[in-house]
């Protein structure tokens, strides 16, 4: 969206996080309104860690039950379906996109207990965060920003247990492996027990196997329908009931319809589809949804 002179109202930028920490880390984004109000509809999503450098946002998520108002600092749950957000500008955030092993090594926590939910940052993590928060503030440069992040990710490589990584590398890979993949695909690659391999599911990704393969077809498909990849879209149909039921999926989880996807009325997911940019750079699962 941009004003009469060509300047951007609404602008939202990715950056790639550096090699090393790109297990932990799907995305950095830095996400600026210069307008005093904007409201629009965020699809569905991995865990966020989220800086508000300026301005102030009410967060409202799929469930209908739960409601945030942001300021300052926040850690943002797995969502179920899209969110909704009011924002009070002028604003300005710095956002990073937490896979589920970051998930675990940065919080210790299940990712269950924080789904459709979001909660100050400095109820979770030390006093550090506010010293963090405003450090980011102080930055004069989003190269500045992520640079910061990318320590404090490399900082937690020791928290990382490897059985967690092997889990989480073989669920993304399940995942990945077809658009609408059975649990019992996801149960014969593991060793676990199919009890265990659930709790580990929902502590790492907040939900359980059958619904994040309902959540990433659909994302799949949005992504599909955003770029007019019709070829994709017949191999996905048939991923669904019908193509009704593909429509309301994707209404559900990303917010928007695919008509308005296709001619990029939806503000906010249009900007978000600009991830496809970074294939090859960052996870598939983020970069393919």
């Amino acid at each position: 969206m941009s004003g009469k002179k060509g300047f951007a109202l609404v602008s939202l930028k990715y950056f790639v996080p550096a090699e090393d920490v790109r297990d932990l880390v799907s995305v950095y984004y830095l996400f600026d309104v210069d307008q005093p109000k904007f409201a629009d509809n965020e699809r569905a999503a991995i865990a966020q860690l989220r800086f508000l450098l300026e301005g102030t946002a009410d967060l409202s998520f799929a469930n209908g039950e739960t409601s945030y108002g942001a300021k300052d600092s926040m850690l943002v749950g797995p969502s179920t379906g899209a969110m909704h957000f009011d924002v009070k500008g002028p604003f300005r955030m710095f956002g990073v996109g937490l896979l589920p092993t970051g998930w675990a090594a940065l919080t210790k926590k299940s990712a269950a207990d924080f789904t459709d939910k979001a909660v100050p940052a400095n109820k979770i993590f030390t006093d550090e965060i506010d010293k963090s928060l405003e450090l980011l503030r102080n930055c004069q440069s989003a190269e500045e920003m992520t640079a910061w992040a990318d320590r404090i990710f490399r900082d937690l490589r020791h928290r990382v247990k490897p059985e967690v990584e092997a889990f989480t590398r073989m669920v993304d890979e399940w995942l990945s492996s077809e658009p609408s993949p059975p649990v019992s695909a996801l149960m014969a690659r593991s060793e676990q027990s199919s009890r265990q391999v659930l709790r580990m599911v929902n502590k790492l990704y907040g939900m359980p196997p059958k619904y994040l393969a309902r959540k990433y077809r659909a994302l799949r498909a949005a992504r599909a329908y955003a770029e007019h990849n019709e070829e994709e879209l017949l191999e996905l149909v048939d991923a669904f009931y019908d193509q009704s039921h593909m429509i309301r999926e994707v209404k559900f989880f990303a917010g928007t319809t695919p008509t308005k996807l296709r001619v990029a009325e939806g503000e906010t997911a249009r900007l978000i589809d600009q991830r496809s940019d970074l294939k090859g750079k960052i996870a598939p699962l983020t970069s393919d949804t």
